[in-house]
């Protein structure tokens, strides 16, 4: 598996789905949100839940129609509405879109808004986790925690 198109096409899809507000499909399920994008022969699909002010969910990344890398990932935005943190969630992770939530620490500022991805230490597209957050005026208002990596070898 060739790494630095995964994470091309990994940073591109998460761009393309819920950052730039795309790809939503008719879910597998009832009740989740699924996005989907697709380039040739790759494929990402993300499923998350939402429900009074915590969300949950799954990416993937297929390759061939074989799956090759996948994250979970569980946040919780109660101090502000769905709208609100989706639209400083979204800014952020489009601005900062080639680093935000994989290996590397990210930091983005916009009026009251600050944001940071936390990983932790030693990641890469083989393994990785870490925190996401989100500070209205120095307080804490969004936290999301994230875990994944390879599925090849």
């Amino acid at each position: 598996m060739n790494q630095k198109e995964l994470t091309d096409f990994l940073l591109k899809a998460r761009t393309k789905t819920y950052a730039g507000d795309g790809g939503k499909v008719e879910p597998a399920f009832r009740g989740p949100t699924q996005l989907e994008y697709k380039e040739g022969d790759w494929f990402y699909r993300d499923i998350y839940y939402t429900g009074n002010g915590i969300f949950m969910g799954m990416d993937i990344v297929y390759f061939q129609d074989k799956a090759v890398w996948g994250s979970s990932y569980y946040g919780n935005f109660k101090k502000m509405t769905e709208e609100e943190i989706d639209a400083i969630l979204r800014q952020a992770l489009l601005e900062k879109w080639e680093t935000a939530r994989t290996w590397q620490k990210v930091e983005w500022q916009k009026g009251d808004f600050k944001y940071i991805c936390e990983p932790a230490p030693g990641g890469s597209i083989e393994e990785m986790s870490g925190t996401e957050k989100i500070f209205k005026n120095d307080e804490e208002v969004y936290y999301f925690y994230y875990a994944g990596g390879s599925l090849e070898k």
